[in-house]
This record gives C-alpha cells, sequence and structure tokens, in this order.
C-alpha cells in the first residue's frame, strides 16, 4: 500500500476508531452505573439520539434477550457480548477487505483511499467488514458475527458517522490536489512530449502504456485517482507518476495498439519519412546522417542515445556496404538527443524498400506515420536520372523511375491523409539526389548551376514540378553519403531545423 492511502486510511479509520473504543468505555460505566462528566459525553448522546427511536427501542429489547439468558447478574455478561461486539468491529477494520485498494484486470494499480469506485459505501461497510471475512472464508461461519450483530452495532455506527464525515473532508482535500498535480503534468507533458510514436505498428497517441518491472501492464501515470506522485502496481511495486528529474520517462512503455515495448523519455518526436526507387541511397544516406548528427551532438555538449540496430555503431561501420531493404512493413528506427538546458528530443526516420513506391493497384497501405511525419526526404539516384535520359528503351516507363517513384508516394499520401487534389501540405519537402562521392555525378551535377538545374536537363522537370505543387516547403540538395566530403546529414539538419527552434539554436 502507498503512503497516501497509510497516511489518509491511518487518520480516518484511525479517528473513527478511536470515538468507538470511546464509545465502548461510555457503555461498560453505564452498566456498572458509573457516570463520567466529560465534553465528548454530550456528542456521544446526540450521536446516539440521531438514531430512530423504534430502532433504539428494538435495539434494546434484543440486547435484553441476549443479556436475560445470562440469569439475574448480567453484569458480566452483558461487558462480555458487548467486548465480542468492539472485537468484532476492531477486527473488521484491520481486516483484508478494508485495505483492499486493488484494480481491475484492465488496469492493475491500486486506488486511493478516497477515489476507489464507490469509495463512499466501502469505507462505511469498514466497521462491518468482518462479516465480508466470515462469508469468504467459509459460508457458515457468517453466522456467528451475525449473532452478534446487536453488540457491534453501536461501536459500528459511531464509526460511520465519523468514516462519513472524514471521508467527504479527505475526498475534497484529494480532489483539489490531484487537479493541480495533473494541470502542472499536462502542462509539462503538452509542451515537451506532445505524443508518443510506436516504432513497430507506426500509430501516434497521447501516451503509452507502462509495464512494471513485475509485467504488469498499467495506463500511463500521471496525477489521478491512483496516486499524485506515486502509483503502486497491485503486485506492491512503485511508479512514478510525474516526471520528477526524469524518473517517469525511464520507465518501460508499452503501445496501446500492437502492444509492443517501446521507448518515449517523455520526448518530443520529430519523424522524417524516406521515399526513393530501390538502390537510390536513402538507407545509405541515414546512417551516415545519423553518425554525423551523433558526432555534431558531441561537440555541442549533447547526448545522442542510438536505440534500434538499423542506425547503430555496427551499421554505421558497414555503411558502405549496405544491402538492400528488406520489402514490407520495418520498425521505425530512432535514437535521442537531450542536453541540460535542452528538452529531450526524439528523432524517429522510417526507412522502407523503394520496392513499396512501385504503382500496384492492389497495394495494402501500412504507412501510418505519413499522418504525423514532420518532414519528408525523396532520394533520387543521379545515375539512374542520367542512365533514363540516355537510354531508347522502354524502361524509361519502368515502375522503378524517379517520377513513377514520387507519384506512387504522393498517392499514398494524400490517401492516406485525405487531402484533395488542391490541397498543398505544408510538411517540409527535401529533394536529394544522392552519390555525390561518386566522380561522375559530382562532375554532372556540379556542372549545373543547382539540382534543380541537373533535373530539367536530364528530363526529369516533371519531379520538380510534382514537388512544388504538392509541398508549400520544398528545398533541393546534392549529398554524399561516403567519403570524406560526406554531407548527408544536410536535409536532416533542414528538416529538424525547420520543426524545433530549439533543436536549431543549441545545436544546427
Amino acid at each position: 500500500m502507498n503512503r497516501t492511502n497509510q497516511a489518509l486510511m491511518g487518520t480516518i479509520i484511525g479517528v473513527a476508531f478511536v470515538f468507538a473504543a470511546y464509545s465502548f468505555a461510555l457503555l461498560v460505566m453505564d452498566i456498572y452505573g458509573v457516570t463520567f462528566e466529560f465534553e465528548l459525553n454530550q456528542f456521544y448522546d446526540w450521536i446516539v439520539m440521531i438514531i430512530p427511536e423504534s430502532v433504539r427501542d428494538a435495539y434494546w429489547s434484543l440486547t435484553e434477550l441476549y443479556t436475560d439468558l445470562g440469569g439475574e447478574d448480567t453484569t458480566y455478561l452483558s461487558i462480555g457480548l458487548f467486548a465480542i461486539g468492539f472485537a468484532l468491529v476492531a477486527a473488521g477494520c484491520a481486516s483484508r477487505p478494508t485495505f483492499d485498494m486493488k484494480g481491475g484486470d484492465d488496469d492493475p494499480q491500486e486506488y486511493i483511499f478516497t477515489h476507489k469506485p464507490k469509495g463512499f459505501l466501502w469505507c462505511l461497510m469498514i466497521p462491518w467488514n468482518i462479516l465480508t471475512v466470515a462469508w469468504r472464508l467459509k459460508k457458515v461461519p457468517v453466522i456467528l458475527p451475525i449473532i452478534f450483530i446487536p453488540f457491534m452495532l453501536p461501536f459500528a455506527l459511531i464509526m460511520d458517522v465519523f468514516l462519513a464525515v472524514l471521508f467527504v473532508i479527505g475526498w475534497a482535500f484529494m480532489a483539489v490536489r490531484i487537479k493541480l498535480a495533473a494541470s502542472k503534468d499536462l502542462d509539462a507533458y503538452e509542451k515537451d512530449t506532445q505524443y508518443a510514436v510506436c516504432p513497430r505498428c507506426k500509430r501516434n497517441f497521447f501516451q503509452p502504456d507502462i509495464r512494471c518491472i513485475c509485467g504488469l501492464v498499467l495506463s500511463y501515470p500521471v496525477p489521478n485517482k491512483y496516486g499524485v506522485k506515486y502509483h503502486t502496481c497491485n503486485r506492491g511495486h512503485k511508479i512514478p507518476s510525474t516526471n520528477a528529474n526524469g524518473s517517469r520517462a525511464k520507465m518501460q512503455a508499452s503501445c496501446p495498439f500492437c502492444k509492443g515495448d517501446m521507448l518515449t523519455h517523455e520526448a518530443k518526436p520529430v519523424a522524417i519519412s524516406m521515399v526513393g526507387s530501390v538502390g537510390s541511397g536513402k538507407t545509405t544516406m541515414m546512417i551516415s546522417a545519423v553518425e554525423t548528427m551523433a558526432v555534431m551532438a558531441k561537440e555541442k555538449g549533447i547526448v545522442s542515445e542510438i536505440i534500434t540496430n538499423g542506425i547503430s555503431f555496427n551499421a554505421q561501420r558497414g555503411k558502405a556496404n549496405i544491402p538492400p531493404t528488406h520489402a514490407g512493413e520495418l520498425d521505425s528506427e530512432y535514437f535521442f538527443l537531450r542536453s541540460r538546458d535542452l528538452p529531450e528530443k526524439q528523432i524517429i526516420i522510417n526507412d522502407i524498400s523503394g520496392v513499396e513506391f512501385q504503382p500496384d493497384k492492389d497495394k495494402i497501405l501500412f504507412e501510418e506515420y505519413y499522418r504525423y511525419n514532420d518532414g519528408i526526404i525523396l532520394a533520387i539516384d543521379p545515375l539512374e536520372v542520367m542512365a533514363l535520359y540516355h537510354s531508347q528503351s522502354p524502361t524509361k516507363g519502368s515502375k522503378n523511375t524517379p517520377v513513377a517513384t514520387l507519384e506512387s508516394f504522393y498517392h499514398m499520401y494524400t490517401e492516406i491523409n485525405g487531402y484533395g487534389p488542391a490541397v498543398k501540405s505544408t510538411v517540409p519537402f527535401a529533394v536529394v539526389l544522392t552519390k555525390m562521392d561518386d566522380p561522375k555525378v559530382r562532375s554532372a551535377i556540379n556542372a549545373e548551376d543547382s539540382p534543380v538545374e541537373f533535373l530539367n536537363k536530364y528530363g526529369h522537370k516533371m519531379v520538380v514540378d510534382i514537388a512544388q505543387s504538392a509541398f508549400k516547403n520544398v528545398r533541393f540538395f546534392k549529398v554524399a553519403s561516403l567519403g570524406e566530403n560526406n554531407n548527408a546529414v544536410d536535409p536532416f539538419i533542414w528538416i529538424l531545423a525547420e520543426n524545433d527552434k530549439d533543436l536549431k539554436a543549441k545545436m544546427f
């Protein structure tokens, strides 16, 4: 049980139980004919008086029936019966049902004492919980506490009065505390994070689920009915419900849709999509760019944490011999950037095989990230452009040409986003001529004033026209992904700078 519940229950049940014990003491003195003047006596008399007279008469008739069975001297018997009743009330207060705050299987974490479903009624049942225990233990023993209900009644009613009043006060106090903490936490999350992305199913959502160290999957811990500073899973493990000192960001996240494990670090995601035909150099450019960004980050005092294997240091060492990207849906590649004076960023890159951009009437669209991507990079192989220009064969109409790839991508992009033909996307769109490390390519492109002039000269003006008609923010690049003049990071820097001013100021 968490500390909040310990404090609330200790206070509320403790105060109520003290008055129940006090009423027992008064009752014993009354049986002995002892009077004791004390200010609380009047309060006790008032509580007794709120019970309807008919109920009091029936109660005393029943207790007299019990005590009359003891013979002429019923003093000790009366005290004994009421002592048993008081002990049963005390046992109910200390029983397992009283401290059962566990949530259901759909969200297995403990509730706050005052915010448990039907909490008020459950609170009033605390003095009677010995009946619940007896029923759960075995149905026959429940008869025993039932016999003593008349002798439990005065102490249970006294407790219920105090429990009701203190519960309402406790609920109001916790409601205000939760609201203030939740508002502060929400403001910080919306400012620094905004949403999370699953690298497997590619869906984005406000907050993921959390996987506890014991394996239980819980809703994202925020100040709510489960706790203010901490939540507690049904197995007793503490889970931070705010990101003070970055503690919550370190939790293992879980996608609420595909249930796959993931990391978010509560970092603001920036999603970049790679587009290009087979062999256009997308993957090599991506790996080279991540390698350069890691070096740039280190020079600026920013920590880079690469999570996925596709852009890992091993991948960077072998970037000159990257095999073709597998067809089909692949996990997103991602890494984190953080420093003391920079809110953490999650850079997500979606790189899929060029085969997926070949026109196909029966194509199944899985590119969910087109709904929220922050930038798109179209990779074009200049060797392919020049070969198509000089070729007199029908291959100019191939499914694998830059024009066909761009048209196929744009069809996918508009269909997933529901855009009409007149809609221009505001997402930054980089058109990149790759393989500038090849002398032949470098010579041909540098002979022109710009990448746009190169594309126009070699029969790919349509690429320029489609890009500029479909996107408001278009920029053209020429990059080398290998060698000393490696500048594959340039289009990535441009997209990141367009999306995040803090990152631009700190790193670029």
